[in-house]
């Protein structure tokens, strides 16, 4: 038995006269497998795995205030699985950055993740992986996150 878990970030600008950038670097990726047995042979798999808090980093660069959002676009993926994540810093820079400090659910459809206004570089993310269980079908798991930043 091994599944294995890939999350991985890219990013989406949408534009406007005084267009806010964003970059998004890192992903995540976990190997489920005998190890992770609560009791040993027969018994089921934990169900909650974490990535580091530094596992995917942000860096915003606006002239005014903005939205991140974050959606999903899987490639194989089980429905008994749920992927949370938050922001675990409030990296640095100029700005201010408000919200995402606790686990949201990432779908398929833009979900706000935090909001800010002027530069700030180095914000960390953190993701939660739910739901797996030795009832899903060993193999590789993978979704594509898209954070995309919108001027407000």
């Amino acid at each position: 038995m091994r599944t294995t878990f890939l999350a991985a970030a890219f990013i989406s600008i949408a534009h406007s006269l005084l267009a806010a950038t964003i970059a998004a670097v890192g992903g995540w990726t976990e190997t489920i497998d005998a190890s992770d047995l609560v009791s040993g042979a027969g018994s089921n798999l934990q169900t909650d795995y974490y990535s580091s808090t530094s596992a995917t980093t942000i860096d915003v660069a606006a002239s005014g205030n903005y939205q991140v959002n974050v959606r999903r676009s899987d490639t194989n993926w089980s429905g008994d699985f749920t992927l949370y994540l938050k922001r675990a810093s409030d990296g640095t820079g100029s700005g201010t950055i408000s919200g995402g400090t606790s686990y949201l659910v990432v779908s398929p459809t833009d979900t706000e993740l935090f909001t800010g206004s002027l530069d700030r570089t180095g914000v960390d993310v953190q993701y939660h992986l739910s739901g797996t269980s030795i009832d899903i079908t060993p193999g590789t798991y993978s979704t594509t996150l898209t954070f995309t930043i919108v001027d407000q």
